[in-house]
């Protein structure tokens, strides 16, 4: 879900890919004025009188995983998994994502430049019976003893061995440092079947529910620690517990404290850490203040954000995670809208989650909407804002060729994934609001969605029922232009 630039050495999709260079560069004769520091006022938003279900995850995992890295820097991770069937169907076997699996030697998946090391050693039942399992791709598919009824839990622990490739796709070593991503089985969602679908390097593949998580790790040397769940205070340890609830997918990274520094500052109830590498100690002040500047207009306009901690790695990238964002380094007018862009994703993918292999634009689009929108009001010209603020989103729709829907699979886009889903969905949602209330009216809508939908899932089906229900009237014809309606 997602502005998608990963750091040099991982996984860079389309959006920074593709449209980089847009992204970047100002608008030469547009004079750049300061945002303000406190966010908007916003009126109240609209009551919705009947409001659509949203749809359900089917699971839930619940972690407690245990990492050991050794020596040589190998990482021994023993993952305890309670898994809850919260769908109508009876499970045969249980489907995760593996995905360091697709590092390793026989699997590697061809963008990457180096290989890692992934095995899984043992998976064990309840009673620590050893359990049978396929493993495919990033397809994991785990035989319980006994079949899982509905409303019923069972325990599954995967042990496993972990060396991350260099300059990987998310999951990488790059120097001294390790950024664990997408590293331990990830409980699927279940709809009739398991939704799992194989590897793929633009935009997201995966999809997962929500869960509570307990991370305890002893490390081989001192590092310092970012991650999904609350850290507190940044300093360098060689171990610790770490924990957090409602977490869609969890983050970690380990940081040598030779190579980073970090400032925090606390904005309402929520510490933002930011990490930064030791080379430009003098941008860091500058780049968490806007980090602040941000987070307080989506937490006041949008929806509260109730996580104790937000982490910032400025470690050329671009991604976002529950909890952590990973960020451009600085340069004059290059980190800001990768910045905002991913502090937004913890509304529009996080705490309102969608499926991002599907239905790429409930999360994507609408990140690029309030990420545009919030430039805008941050201005004090209306015109100059909106020139600012949208001007990547508009350079990237016009790079769009022919008629192409939203709601497809992301292997389905190829190059038309940037155009589609960070310029010309967010430009169309943009022009509508602005000829039905102006930019305000976008930041009532989104925040009339996200707080009726807080830590739930929503499909497209729901957000248009949602959509036609705010404003009172059907514009189920305005969607059917660039969305498949079924």
């Amino acid at each position: 879900m997602k502005t998608k630039a990963y750091f040099a050495t991982g996984m860079c999709i389309i959006f920074l890919v593709v449209g980089g260079f847009f992204m970047l560069e100002k608008e030469p004769k547009i004079a750049v004025v300061e945002p303000e520091v406190e966010a908007l006022e916003i009126l109240p938003t609209k009551k919705v009188s009947k409001v659509p279900v949203s749809e359900l995850p089917g699971s839930r995992g619940n972690y407690k995983i245990d990492i050991r890295q050794a020596e040589d820097l190998r990482f021994h991770i023993f993952a305890e998994i309670e898994v809850s069937n919260e769908s109508k169907g009876v499970w045969e076997d249980i489907g995760f994502y593996f995905i360091p699996n697709i590092t390793t030697v026989g699997n590697k998946y061809y963008t990457l430049p180096y290989t890692g090391e992934a095995e899984i050693t043992s998976i064990r039942g309840k009673d620590g019976e050893e359990l049978s399992y396929s493993l495919e791709n990033t397809m994991l598919f785990i035989t319980p003893k006994s079949n899982v009824k509905p409303g019923e839990k069972t325990i599954l622990t995967v042990d496993y061995l972990l060396l991350p490739p260099l300059e990987g796709q998310r999951l990488s070593k790059v120097d001294n440092n390790f950024y664990l991503a997408l590293w331990y089985p990830m409980l699927g969602r279940y709809n009739d079947k398991w939704d799992l679908n194989p590897y793929y390097h633009n935009g997201e593949f995966y999809d997962t529910g929500y869960g509570d998580y307990e991370i305890t790790y002893e490390l081989a040397k001192d590092y310092l620690v970012a991650s999904s769940g609350e850290d507190g205070e940044p300093k360098p340890t060689k171990s610790g517990k770490t924990q957090g609830t409602n977490i869609k997918d969890f983050y970690i990274a380990f940081l040598d404290p030779e190579e980073w520094i970090s400032e925090s500052l606390v904005a309402n109830d929520t510490t933002i850490r930011y990490f930064y590498p030791y080379d430009e100690p003098d941008t860091l002040h500058q780049m968490i203040l806007e980090a602040e500047r941000a987070f307080l207009f989506m937490e006041k306009n949008i929806g509260d954000n109730p996580n104790k901690e937000l982490d910032i790695v400025a470690n050329d990238s671009g991604m976002e995670y529950p909890n952590i964002v990973e960020v451009l380094g600085y340069s004059p007018g290059k980190y800001e809208r990768t910045l905002i862009h991913e502090i937004a994703h913890q509304w529009f993918y996080f705490m309102v989650s969608s499926d991002p292999y599907e239905e790429s634009w409930l999360d994507e689009s609408l990140t690029a909407l309030l990420e545009g929108t919030y430039r805008t009001l941050s201005f004090s010209s209306s015109n100059v804002g909106e020139q600012i603020g949208f001007h990547e989103i508009n350079l990237f729709a016009e790079r769009k060729i022919g008629k192409v829907f939203a709601n497809i699979p992301v292997t389905d886009f190829g190059a038309q994934l940037g155009p589609i889903i960070y310029g010309e969905i967010p430009a169309i949602l943009r022009d509508f609001f602005k000829a039905h209330g102006g930019h305000e009216e976008t930041i009532k809508f989104l925040s009339a969605y996200f707080n009726e939908f807080k830590y739930q899932y929503v499909d497209t089906k729901t957000f248009i029922e949602f959509f036609n229900e705010y404003h009172q009237e059907d514009h189920t014809g305005f969607f059917k232009e660039w969305l498949i309606l079924e």
